[in-house]
């Protein structure tokens, strides 16, 4: 069980819950070290989601061969942490298990658990827990993002989202610093300063996203919160596009048939909708940045709306995307649902909805032109520039 190989690099060994002997862990000796500037960002979050939580101990910590070491600690009351604290692995902490499981943990009351009232945490007052892994781009384990607390607590859940949301700005920074130590051995000046600009782009949509969801979490009324779900799903329309540039070797988009699908497994997943079943005729084109992230928005929009208005219950629900490229360079796009189909002398370019005119200025925006229709459903055609 765990991570049995090494690149260039040992094994660390962790105590979990539950499994009899010590589980292995890979840990490499090549990663870039964390810069003090991002370590002081880090230690903003770890006091902000401290603060919301009431809490009085949030951890970001690193596995190293032999021990787990404190690389933030939150400045909140009662802390017993402090940065550059350490404990040698086996033990038995919190963290151990998180890591060994690579999943989240949590724990509301010590004292109902043989294995967690004997953990050194326990000997500290800390009676509950809940952490999640964090990993670098490679896949290969950081360490954890963690809060603890003297009293017994049964986390809510919007607090166990807002922990996994900062974990994925925490893992973007460490993607970030991996590609800005790649960078240097690689690619010239101007590369960098490209990347670096897409990267600084991206990080800020994510950091949007979760405020965005945060928000969603705290409270807001329905059409409040429809308004804010419609928001985010554009800015990760445009987010995601960023994130593959950032992974790719040089600054092209992604092919539609990777980013497309991934884009439309995220909005159903974030609305709770696996009664849809989406399917993909879509060839694998690339285009320049700005036309992908302008057909990801009208996909996004399209979607969303079937999601909201299409389908009547006990109805079949599905979508169907097709793309491919024409002998004349030109790129056709079909959105069709099964749903309940357009109104009567729909006209897409009279609509006074946002989402309709979005669409519509971008269809513009890419030299195209739109036909929707009621065939068996919603249909939209389009013919694009390539």
């Amino acid at each position: 069980m765990g991570d049995m190989h090494a690149v260039d690099g040992a094994l660390a060994y962790v105590k979990v819950r539950g499994e009899p002997d010590l589980v292995a862990v890979a840990i490499t000796h090549d990663k870039p070290d964390i810069p003090n500037q991002l370590i002081e960002k880090w230690q903003k979050v770890v006091d902000l989601v401290a603060s919301i939580m009431g809490v009085p101990s949030g951890l970001i910590t690193r596995l190293t061969e032999d021990n787990l070491e404190i690389v933030v600690a939150s400045k909140t009351a009662g802390n017993p942490y402090s940065r550059d604290d350490h404990d040698r692995l086996g033990i038995g902490m919190f963290c151990e298990t998180v890591a060994g499981r690579r999943r989240e943990l949590e724990v509301d009351d010590v004292s109902k658990d043989e294995f967690w009232a004997k953990n050194p945490h326990a000997g500290l007052g800390m009676r509950a827990y809940v952490g999640v892994p964090i990993e670098w781009e490679d896949g290969e384990l950081f360490g954890t993002f963690c809060m603890l607390t003297d009293k017994t607590n049964e986390f809510q859940q919007k607090f166990v989202e807002l922990l996994r949301h900062f974990k994925w700005l925490i893992e973007t920074d460490l993607r970030y610093i991996s590609l800005e130590s790649e960078l240097e051995r690689r690619l010239s000046a101007r590369e960098m300063e490209l990347r670096e600009i897409h990267h600084r782009l991206k990080n800020q949509l994510n950091i949007l996203i979760s405020y965005i969801s945060l928000q969603l979490q705290v409270g807001v009324d329905d059409d409040a919160k429809v308004a804010l779900k419609d928001i985010q799903h554009r800015i990760l329309a445009i987010s995601m596009v960023h994130e593959q540039i950032s992974r790719s070797s040089g600054v092209e988009a992604p092919p539609l048939n990777v980013y497309l699908p991934r884009l439309c497994d995220f909005i159903l997943e974030d609305l709770v909708r696996d009664d849809i079943l989406v399917s993909y005729a879509i060839e694998p084109v690339a285009l320049p940045m700005d036309k992908e992230v302008a057909i990801a928005i009208i996909v996004s929009e399209l979607l969303t709306n079937s999601i909201k208005h299409a389908f009547p219950s006990g109805e079949p629900r599905r979508v169907a995307i097709e793309s491919a490229r024409a002998s004349d360079g030109r790129l056709s796009l079909v959105y069709r649902d099964s749903g309940v189909g357009l109104p009567a002398g729909f006209d897409p370019h009279a609509a006074n909805s946002l989402g309709m005119l979005i669409i519509c200025a971008l269809v513009r925006q890419l030299g195209g032109t739109m036909r929707a229709e009621s065939d068996g459903g919603a249909k939209f055609t389009f013919d694009l520039e390539g």
